[in-house]
């Protein structure tokens, strides 16, 4: 740092006459330099939008490229003013020392959003959930995922946690299973609470035909019946046929006077 500043010093004190030329060019420089530079990140910016680059990696690509632009930019002025560029040498390998010193936790976020942002074990508007929160992906950054709660809130999460930890994607695959259970007594009519079963889920026209619907006695725990409806629909029709489905097994129960015993199985799923 002291001989960047002496070499600084040094420039000022022996400039001639035409220095006032070489800062009215260098203002210049600077002046073109950033139009140029935003100019040429819009061309950047529209080419990422064509691609089929997820969002989290154009956004990463955009910010990386428009801070090296300018940093280089700065560099240049500096080096067409006279500034020696071996103190910019010795100036950025001491900082990066430091600066890697005290901000190793934000390295480890670092290095974990160059692996979402990569690998994409998750992408951006992807339902997943974390050992922390659920939440709708609304950004990746290189540092912090944001989601986006089923109640509206803002959950900040550091790469590092998620890269390190287990990560539910519920909205990776097209399709999803929609299970319905629940517990009754030992004497009911396990055929037809299985059939009536199947037929509700074939009436839906959520549910796909394929695989088909089943329904079938899970398990028997402490003197109960488990009994289980298996369906799948797409991806998007999970939730509001979970609904549904849940609603039209209570109605047809109540009218075929099955009772209801004990706790039903809780799934959590979202």
């Amino acid at each position: 740092m002291e001989k960047l500043w002496e070499n600084i010093t040094e420039f000022f004190t022996t400039a001639s006459a035409d220095l006032v030329l070489k800062i009215i060019g260098a203002g210049a420089m600077l002046f073109f330099g950033f139009k140029l530079i935003r100019f040429g990140m819009k061309l950047i910016e529209k080419s990422l939008q064509k691609s089929k680059l997820d969002e989290g990696i154009q956004g990463f690509i955009e910010n990386l490229l428009s801070i090296t632009f300018r940093f280089m930019l700065v560099i240049s002025v500096l080096m067409y003013l006279g500034v020696p560029a071996a103190s910019f040498i010795a100036i950025l390998t001491s900082a990066g020392l430091a600066i890697g010193l005290a901000l190793q936790g934000s390295l480890s976020n670092f290095a974990g959003g160059l692996m979402i942002l990569f690998f994409k074990p998750f992408r951006v508007n992807d339902f997943i959930r974390t050992d922390s929160a659920d939440g709708v992906v609304q950004n990746i950054s290189i540092m912090y995922t944001t989601l986006k709660t089923l109640d509206g809130k803002k959950v900040v999460i550091p790469n590092a946690m998620l890269s390190n930890s287990v990560v539910t994607d519920f909205t990776w695959h097209d399709t999803r299973r929609v299970d319905v259970s629940f517990t009754t007594d030992f004497t009911q009519d396990v055929t037809a609470i299985t059939d009536m079963l199947k037929s509700l889920a074939q009436s839906n026209g959520k549910v796909l035909p394929d695989p088909a619907p089943d329904a079938f006695l899970e398990r028997i725990q402490d003197g109960m019946l488990v009994i289980s409806l298996r369906c799948w629909v797409k991806t998007p029709d999970w939730w509001p046929t979970n609904l549904q489905l849940t609603a039209d097994v209570k109605r047809q129960l109540e009218a075929m006077s099955v009772p209801l015993r004990g706790q039903v199985r809780e799934i959590r799923q979202i």
